[in-house]
């Protein structure tokens, strides 16, 4: 690839995802906001930043092959200031809403870095490691390509919408990061966290929290007794990882050699559908402002159940994910 060319005085930030399974073009390009997409780091030689960032830490950067880049002019470069904050924030809130699609596998951790270019020689001022998140076990890996990406520029300005009036979709973010910590999960946690994520949406009355969401949750996907069945059972799989019991005793009705994979299907359906509700949410502001209050969230669950479902629009079919009985070493699905 032809190396970038920094701006003679410039702000910029920099997520370099190590080790990523991707479908992207092999040259440099721009996604609609001008966030760049680059195969490589785009310095010719990652020794000019050793005495920033070390050498353990070069080596790293030297495994990225997929790097999000955006970059500003600036009077006065060798400033760290809010401009450095903004352009990590922007790009640290796209990494994260890349993962709001299922598949993502990287190997080797990301990590974001800011600096600038004095005279068109670009400095790092700081860098720091990206969270790790895990996937669900019986996963399937999915290249990012760039729809992928556009889709994270889209869901960010969702984002970016719910933050403008502070007052507002106070529930909805809080639901949003308590999925963000279930990805993060690696055990049983994980479906717990999905759970929640949940109940934020569907506003649960005291005392009839499980019945309400094995309802509620068949606005977000496909009504029927198959999904109302796996919706009780995840509900208590989720209340016996909150009293610290082992997750697989609401699943006793299985064979016990099959009661750990019905787990992590259940683990897959229900996250597969909080991905899918917090998706449609950031995506559109109409189904969002719905969801801005708690008052407004409970207008919308006393709404006839088949208004409300046309105002959702084609819900999730949850029952189709497959259940998986064999696994890789990486703990995804084995064909």
């Amino acid at each position: 690839m032809g190396l970038h060319s920094f701006q003679t005085k410039s702000k910029f930030a920099m997520l370099t995802v190590n080790n990523v399974y991707t479908d992207l073009p092999g040259a440099a390009f721009q996604l609609s906001d001008g966030t760049w997409v680059m195969p490589a780091v785009p310095v010719p030689d990652l020794g000019i930043w050793k005495e920033w960032i070390g050498s353990i830490r070069m080596e790293r950067l030297g495994r990225a092959n997929l790097v999000l880049f955006v970059e500003e002019p600036s009077d006065n470069p060798e400033i760290l200031d809010a401009v450095h904050h903004r352009l990590d924030n922007d790009l640290s809130l796209l990494f994260y809403m890349l993962h709001l699609r299922a598949g993502i596998e990287v190997a080797d951790g990301a990590d974001l870095l800011c600096g600038s270019s004095v005279n068109g020689v670009p400095g790092i001022r700081q860098m720091s490691q990206m969270p790790a998140f895990h996937q669900s076990k019986g996963w399937k890996r999915a290249p990012i390509n760039t729809a992928w990406l556009e889709d994270g520029i889209s869901l960010r300005a969702g984002v970016a919408a719910m933050d403008a009036d502070k007052t507002q979709f106070r529930r909805v973010i809080r639901g949003m990061n308590t999925l963000f910590n279930g990805l993060k999960e690696t055990g049983q946690d994980r479906l717990h966290q999905f759970v929640r994520s949940l109940e934020a949406l569907i506003l649960p009355d005291i005392g009839r929290t499980e019945k309400q969401f094995v309802h509620r949750c068949q606005t977000f996907a496909r009504a029927g007794d198959d999904t109302r069945d796996l919706l009780v059972e995840a509900f208590a799989m989720r209340s016996d990882t909150e009293h610290l019991n082992p997750w697989d005793e609401a699943v006793q009705s299985y064979p016990a050699d099959q009661r750990e994979d019905v787990c992590w299907h259940r683990t897959r359906q229900i996250e597969h559908l909080a991905r899918d509700a917090y998706s449609r949410l950031l995506r559109e502001a109409a189904l969002r402002n719905h969801f801005g209050t708690e008052a407004a969230i409970a207008a919308f669950w006393k709404l006839p159940d088949d208004q409300r479902r046309a105002l959702w629009g084609q819900p999730l079919d949850i029952a189709k994910e497959p259940l998986v009985q064999k696994y890789d070493q990486w703990e995804r699905a084995s064909a």
